[in-house]
């Protein structure tokens, strides 16, 4: 805890505005740049990004106690911002069913809070704030009345609160208009399979209709032919038996042809295999025969 007697506690909320302004103008720039347009990064409206400020904080006080060794440095202030970026990112997106950050399609990464290109990072810049960067800012802040300080560290503080409170309650806000948006799209998504289901059930019916509907018509076809039969073998006899055996061609006809079709197709397939670059065209047999048989079962 000593570390924390080292500034007295407004000097502490000093260096964390400073590092939040320094984290939003770096920010801001960088995806200006990219997007070619001026984009106010960040959670709150003002100038400050306190993601920056916090993860400053926390590399200070992880780091500065061993700030001699240069490993150390690295190591403890890439776990400290490591864990304060998982932290914040989770508890961001519990609050405003927001992400703020995604890291899912880097490689290494944990739900999309942290991934190691960020912790490798946040090692260096470590070491570049403990070695190089704090201690001008130490410097000058320590150079500065204690008394105007003191003052704008209360008028930071209150700016920012008051900057939280209204990005917070926008925040709150836009999670309603995101849960409510969730609810309509699970109420789309439930009557989109009701309709679904309804129709299939629909197209279902339609077919058993169908399908009782034919049988009812061949047990008719069935029924009119036995009595049809009934009554050429009762007022016709020799008419009766001549259908009969004209029946008993027709099958033994429709037999032959499926033996010959079946022949026809067995042959082209070995010929298929043993010239397997050739272009073998249908056989016009082939489709008389097929032509054949359609005509064959008309007449059954």
């Amino acid at each position: 805890m000593h570390i924390l007697r080292q500034y007295p506690f407004y000097q502490w909320l000093i260096f964390f505005y400073i590092y939040c302004v320094c984290g939003w103008i770096w920010e801001t720039s960088y995806v200006s740049v990219c997007q070619r347009k001026f984009v106010n990064r960040g959670f709150l409206h003002g100038p400050w990004i306190p993601i920056y400020g916090f993860g400053a904080l926390t590399m200070l006080l992880f780091a500065m106690p061993v700030r001699d060794s240069l490993l150390l440095t690295y190591l403890f202030g890439m776990i400290g911002a490591t864990l304060l970026e998982l932290f914040t990112g989770w508890a961001m997106e519990q609050l405003f069913k927001v992400r703020y950050w995604d890291y899912s399609d880097q490689p290494f990464q944990y739900k999309g809070y942290i991934c190691l290109t960020s912790s490798l990072f946040w090692g260096v810049l470590t070491v570049l704030l403990i070695r190089w960067v704090h201690a001008p800012i130490e410097r000058l802040v320590a150079g500065l009345p204690q008394r105007p300080l003191q003052l704008a560290a209360g008028l930071l503080s209150a700016l920012f609160i008051a900057d939280t409170a209204v990005s917070a309650k926008e925040a709150l806000d836009m999670r309603k208009v995101i849960l409510a948006l969730d609810r309509a799209r699970d109420e789309l998504e439930r009557l989109q399979a009701e309709f679904s289901e309804r129709l299939e059930e629909d197209r279902k019916a339609r077919e058993m209709r169908m399908l009782k509907r034919q049988l009812r018509s061949e047990e008719r076809i069935s029924a009119l032919r036995a009595q049809t039969d009934a009554w050429l073998a009762q007022e016709h006899p020799q008419l009766a038996e001549r259908l009969e055996e004209s029946r008993q061609r027709t099958q033994e006809s429709r037999r032959r042809c499926i033996e010959l079709a079946q022949r026809l197709r067995a042959d082209q397939a070995r010929l298929r295999r043993r010239h397997p670059s050739a272009r073998l065209s249908r056989p016009a047999s082939l489709d008389k025969l097929e032509d054949l048989l359609e005509e064959l079962k008309s007449r059954k």
